[in-house]
């Protein structure tokens, strides 16, 4: 088990005494080490073999059950040196004893003896300063993992690093490490990791040390459309630094989309309304088509701010106005050397700055075309259609190179390496297609604030499911229980009955019998000094005593027995009545519960039905340069970020509504976006994880973190092995505890939960016990006895009904928190069950193993799913019902994603 393993990284005490002669043993420096090897393992204040304690000389003169363990002058004979010498009466340590100690060498009986005959004095043990030493190559275990409440990051603790993953772009997020450790997060062991309910803070636990990590999220950022600037058209720069517009005056302006100042100004680039333009991809000239008279299309240099080319401008009456340009769209090829338009007309026409007044005009498409985009290479483009089909054309040739179906692309994007194409359609999904084959890859619906709604949604329905079962449970025992009532209720009326019956006919007998008794008193009164007829008299007047003793206690025991019988009746008439209310208020929580679930699963169903429609129209598409994130702006406003490994929605941005728009992808892997108006919009950076503090003071290794549910306290358990088991609650805003348990526990803390209202905390120690405790008094409300091993993990039901309990026994029993008692032992590991967690608002508990098994349960026993063949020692698993997504990691380094539903296997990452 991870509890007794190495620390990561050495540390070397050394233990010194006071002044004494060079030549006599001092306690902690020459007899200490060795008796904590081999002796006290089994003698200290929590085991306390036989009586002896032998963590100090006073405690070893003091003794136990056989008398003091050692007698100051007197070595040959103390018990101590007896037992370590293994006389024939006395061997100690025993041989194949559970602690591995082993027999004491003759140099240190030897030694022991000498120290003994010289007084057996106590020393001072001072500790000189910690020397840590490098890890040990390969000493990557993962001993904790944790998993974000949404389900967005998962964390695992290898050695003395901390790494968190993305799981929506399943890829290493980041690996903080603290400034003051060279290249990890701690110099020991992570042996515990916890996200706050908020995402926001990561806690980490190692040696006599807790380490919270702080996610450093900006915002993104808005700014509203330059005032003055009434743009007809816009275009952003590929790198997104520069928003190109063009006002209701046909001039020209270049804004910074960080600052929004007018980097430059044209004027006159257009008589007429301007409907489209086009940049080049080296940014230096863009394309303009102004509306009016026909239509206009020019050309301009943006650096020197002149006109480079333009269609003839309208001859004056009473000369013919030419032919109006059909421009629809507008694109350059992707050398900038090209440009290219599409009309209503179906002809895609090919204009150069030499051959600007006679284009190149290809033959007409299939179809109406409605969007252009760059090829891979310079005589290449793409075609979206009427037909819902996306061609390949080639401008040299003339000719279609090749085509495949996609449903009705409302905008199209093709990724800078060519490999990966994303198209909106019509039926609201956006799509992502492998280029090279046409197949699509995944659809994407939804966006973050709709998927986490959703999730919220579903977990209602799961809880109000588990309250409507546990309620009907209730309904059934107290059912029961009435009728095994109204059984009693009988058989004591019947009694009642009976009795009353019997009463008059045992009250008949009463009478005679004291008459009886009477007339034989008076006989012996009259008797007189005769002995003989005195004797007589006094016999019969006994026998009639007796008689009428006997009547008058049958005729009370048939009393005692109505008056019994009537006080049952009213005793189970009482319980039947209290039963009876209960049940009423169970079948009341049933009504809620279903009207909660019966709304909640409409709303889910209502979210999920829009979520299929779709987001409403896509303006504009656009993909990272690695792939890893797309992003489609859409008319409301709406920017939205999906991660293309998972379909989750990982960002969200609003600029107001806009009927047109442009969208790119930057180098740093963020998206700008502008609306046709001006208006600027950037999604945030990767969060950076940082040291926020660093908590102190703990006698060993920290086992267990836990925030509280409103994540305002962190709790946190150690203590020292063998010792004590030590819960402190820590105030997360300010990093001062709050409450200190010191010795909740015998020996160390090696779990903790908090209920789901953050009331009461559970915890399991090394001790085999588990307890409950009171949060805002400190009282322990519950203590759970039951497992023969050290009890690994913790975990409350939703409903914090139940309680789980993860042993080093192989088993994890869950117990009854109403009533107190054990609920269900449920078996079936060989090895260590090391953490146990229920999935979500539900029965069912995962649990890691130390028999490579990752195993689902409900809390009645019933396995769901095991999850086995995994190479290693499973240390600890964890559960988002968000994303219903288990993690797990053990000793071979791997962090493993499943989803929670199948079992089938998302994700792996490895130590590199």
């Amino acid at each position: 088990m991870k509890r007794n393993e190495m620390r990561a990284l050495t540390v070397l005490l050394v233990f010194t005494a006071t002044a004494v002669n060079a030549d006599e043993p001092d306690f902690y420096r020459d007899i200490y080490p060795f008796l904590k090897e081999n002796c006290i393992a089994c003698h200290n204040k929590t085991t306390t073999k036989a009586g002896l304690n032998m963590e100090t000389p006073a405690m070893m003169k003091k003794g136990g059950d056989s008398g003091p363990g050692i007698v100051p002058g007197k070595g040959a004979t103390s018990l101590i040196v007896e037992a370590s010498i293994h006389t024939p009466d006395l061997e100690m340590p025993p041989k194949n004893n559970k602690a591995g100690a082993s027999k004491l060498t003759p140099e240190q009986i030897a030694q022991l003896k000498t120290w003994i005959d010289l007084g057996a004095k106590d020393s001072v043990q001072e500790t000189r300063q910690v020397v840590w030493q490098p890890l040990a190559a390969g000493l990557d275990p993962i001993y904790s993992v944790a998993l974000s409440q949404d389900g967005r990051f998962a964390a695992c603790g290898r050695s003395n690093k901390i790494q968190v993953y993305d799981l929506a772009t399943r890829r290493l997020a980041t690996a903080p490490v603290d400034p003051n450790v060279s290249g990890a997060a701690h110099r020991a062991l992570v042996q515990s990791l916890a996200f706050s309910p908020d995402g926001t803070r990561l806690a980490s636990g190692s040696f006599r040390e807790v380490k919270i990590w702080k996610r450093r999220e900006p915002a993104p950022s808005v700014r509203a459309a330059h005032g003055a600037l009434p743009f007809l058209v816009t275009a952003l720069s590929p790198d997104g630094t520069t928003l190109t517009g063009i006002d209701s005056t046909g001039s020209l302006h270049q804004v910074d989309t960080a600052t929004g100042k007018v980097r430059k100004k044209i004027p006159g680039v257009t008589r007429t309304a301007a409907q489209a333009m086009a940049l080049t991809p080296d940014g230096t000239k863009v394309a303009v088509f102004a509306v009016g008279g026909g239509g206009s299309l020019s050309i301009w240099d943006l650096a020197a701010g002149r006109q480079l080319a333009a269609t003839s401008p309208p001859s004056p009456p009473p000369a013919p106005a030419p032919a109006p340009l059909n421009v629809r769209t507008l694109i350059w090829t992707n050398d900038s050397q090209n440009l290219v338009t599409a009309g209503d007309d179906k002809v895609l026409r090919v204009w150069t700055l030499t051959t600007f007044t006679a284009p190149k005009t290809l033959p007409a498409a299939p179809a109406k075309l409605l969007h252009l985009l760059p090829g891979t290479a310079p005589d290449q483009i793409l075609t979206a259609g009427e037909d819902q089909k996306i061609r390949v054309v080639s401008l040299t040739s003339s000719k279609i190179i090749r085509e495949f179906p996609v449903p009705g692309a409302l905008a199209i994007h093709l990724r800078a390496d060519g490999k990966q194409l994303v198209t909106a359609g019509t039926d609201g999904a956006i799509r992502l297609w492998d280029f090279a084959s046409g197949k699509e890859i995944s659809a994407f619906r939804g966006s973050l604030a709709e998927q986490q709604k959703l999730a919220e949604l579903n977990t209602t329905v799961a809880a109000q499911t588990l309250e409507q079962n546990f309620q009907t449970a209730e309904i059934a025992r107290l059912e029961a229980q009435n009728k095994a009532l109204d059984e009693l209720l009988k058989k004591a009326n019947e009694t009642i009955t009976a009795q009353q019956k019997l009463l008059p006919e045992k009250e008949k007998l009463v009478k005679p019998a004291r008459d009886t008794t009477a007339a034989a008193e008076k006989t012996v009164a009259e008797a007189g000094a005769d002995e003989a007829k005195r004797k007589a008299a006094l016999e019969a007047l006994q026998k009639v005593q007796m008689a009428q003793v006997s009547a008058e206690s049958a005729f009370s025991a048939v009393k005692a027995n109505i008056q019994d019988a009537q006080a049952e009746v009213q005793r189970i008439t009482g319980s039947k009545t209290k039963n009876t209310a209960a049940i009423g208020t169970a079948k009341a929580a049933i009504a809620t519960a279903k009207k909660l679930q019966t709304d909640a699963a409409t709303a889910s169903s209502s979210l999920q039905q829009s979520i299929a429609k779709g987001s409403g129209k896509a303006l504009a598409l656009s993909l990272s340069a690695d792939g890893r994130h797309l992003a489609a702006l859409f008319a409301d406003g709406a920017l939205r970020v999906w991660a293309t490994a998972s379909g989750t929605g990982v960002d969200q941005a609003t600029l107001p509504p806009t009927g047109t728009g442009t969208l790119v992808a930057r180098a740093d892997g963020t998206f700008t976006a502008a609306s046709a108006k001006g208006d600027i919009v950037a999604t945030s950076p990767a969060p950076a994880w940082t040291l926020e503090r660093v908590l102190t003071g703990f006698a060993d290794q920290v086992n267990a973190v836990r925030f509280s549910p409103d994540g305002k306290r962190l709790a946190t358990g150690g203590g020292e092995p063998s010792r004590s088991g030590d819960i402190v609650i820590f105030d997360v805003a300010s990093g001062k505890a709050v409450q200190t348990w010191k010795e909740r526990h015998a020996d160390a803390v090696l779990g903790l939960d908090f209920s789901a209202d953050g009331k009461q905390l559970a915890s399991g120690a090394a001790d085999k016990i588990a307890r409950v405790t009171e949060v805002a008094t400190g009282k322990v409300v519950r203590l759970f006895e039951g497992h023969t091993h050290y009890v690994m993990g913790v975990a409350f039901r939703a409903d914090g009904r139940v309680l789980a309990t993860a042993g080093a026994d192989g088993t994890v029993v869950t117990w009854d928190m109403i009533l107190g008692e054990r609920k269900k032992k449920i078996e079936g590991w060989r090895k260590e069950v090391t953490s146990v967690q229920f999935l979500g608002a539900t029965n069912q508990i995962v649990t890691s193993a130390g028999d490579n098994l990752v195993r689902i349960v409900t809390d009645d026993g019933t396995q769901i799913r095991a999850i086995a063949n995994l190479p290693e020692f499973m240390q600890s698993a964890a559960f988002s019902p968000t994303i219903n997504a288990i993690v797990a990691g053990g000793e071979d380094s791997v962090l493993r994603v499943w989803n929670g539903a199948d079992g089938k296997e998302l994700a792996t990452f490895g130590v590199n």
